[in-house]
């Protein structure tokens, strides 16, 4: 069990939670603060133990990193680790030539919003003829990359389970449109490359003969398996549920909330089939309940819709650092916010409404974000 470290460094334990961290490529960024707010407030009387993390594409190597750091090093080396990916994405980016590298500032198409910048128009059309396949330079630009912030050794101590957090990371089998969970001891850096594994951008990757795309498409983030460690789940999206303006009127605005409910969509179903079972141990009395081989889940969402849907779709392809720095400080702030309103209900009761912040539009969100 993966426990927080005070400041004297002696281990304490505090409430057991499970973290479910949704992908977005480089809006992964957000999550990355987060991570940092709520390991850093382990530190501060505000205590809990990571019992289990699951993820896909960016939230699976997150995952990965914070479970880790924490096995290897606690609390401070997880941290460490997970900055340590995000600067080697944005060096490596730099050094590749990102077309969206010089568009990824605010500026004069729409802020944060590069959708219509002349670097994601042209590199658009190029995908319309060509795939990672037709790149005679082609390499993998994330195995690298992963391997700079997480060692052998690493990966050695987080899948003898020694003390580390269950770790599930999700992919898609190509082959049988199924999605497969990989968990200890079998984590490795081609696992996570599977898991983010964009066949638009990265070739396909193959374990054990069989064929992966990016998990975010059948689970984003997969919750099911974090309920047999812990009754507390926070959630951290970074996929827009709520938006304001919509429908969209354009063709980008339209791409880019496709994309979001495709996304979303798998971790909308896990939810009401979670809180299918909370009313019903609800409904059967508190003796009835205890004696059940299941347990009331208790939700708690860490987002921050409004802030996110700034950015656009092509942005979660941008390495630039100045957009990871934005999300990081977005997400520690929204993490604070978080923890000063919510920390007291870990181990008692939800601090989300499911039906009013993600499942009934006519109801506000009640979830942490600055965007209540």
């Amino acid at each position: 069990m993966a426990t927080a470290e005070s400041t004297s460094g002696v281990q304490q334990s505090g409430p057991k939670v499970a973290l479910a961290l949704q992908g977005g490529g480089s809006h992964g960024a957000f999550t990355w603060g987060v991570l940092d707010r709520l390991l850093e407030s382990t530190s501060q009387g505000t205590p809990f133990s990571v019992e289990a993390i699951s993820g896909a594409s960016a939230g699976g190597i997150n995952a990965t990193l914070c479970a880790a750091g924490l096995a290897s090093g606690g609390v401070t080396q997880a941290r460490e680790k997970l900055r340590t990916f995000w600067e080697a994405v944005s060096r490596a980016g730099e050094r590749a030539g990102n077309a969206l590298f010089g568009f990824s500032e605010p500026g004069p198409f729409g802020g944060w919003n590069i959708d219509w910048s002349p670097g994601a128009i042209f590199s658009e059309i190029v995908g319309l003829v060509a795939s990672p396949y037709n790149n005679p330079f082609y390499r993998d630009p994330l195995g690298p990359v992963i391997r700079s912030s997480l060692t052998e050794t690493d990966l050695s101590t987080l899948n003898a389970k020694n003390g580390s957090a269950q770790v599930f990371i999700c992919a898609t089998n190509v082959r049988t449109n199924e999605r497969t969970l990989f968990t200890q001891p079998e984590i490795s850096v081609d696992v996570l490359r599977a898991s983010a594994c964009l066949p638009s951008e990265f070739r396909t990757v193959n374990l054990h003969g069989v064929p992966y795309w990016d998990g975010g498409y059948l689970g984003n983030p997969p919750l099911a398996p974090l309920i047999a460690h812990a009754q507390d789940l926070i959630l951290i999206l970074v996929n827009p549920f709520r938006r304001h303006d919509m429908p969209p009127t354009n063709a980008r605005g339209i791409l880019n909330r496709l994309n979001e409910i495709g996304f979303n969509a798998s971790v909308v179903l896990e939810i009401n089939a979670i809180e299918a079972v909370n009313r019903v141990l609800d409904s059967v009395g508190e003796e009835a309940a205890s004696q059940s081989r299941f347990k009331t889940v208790r939700f708690h969402l860490i987002r921050d819709d409004d802030f996110l849907a700034q950015f656009g779709f092509v942005s979660k392809s941008s390495t630039s650092w100045s957009l990871f720095k934005t999300l990081f400080d977005r997400g520690r702030e929204v993490a604070d916010v978080w923890l000063k309103k919510n920390y007291a209900n870990l181990g008692q009761t939800s601090s989300l409404n499911v039906k009013a912040a993600l499942l009934d539009p006519t109801l506000k969100q009640v979830s942490g974000s600055h965007t209540q």
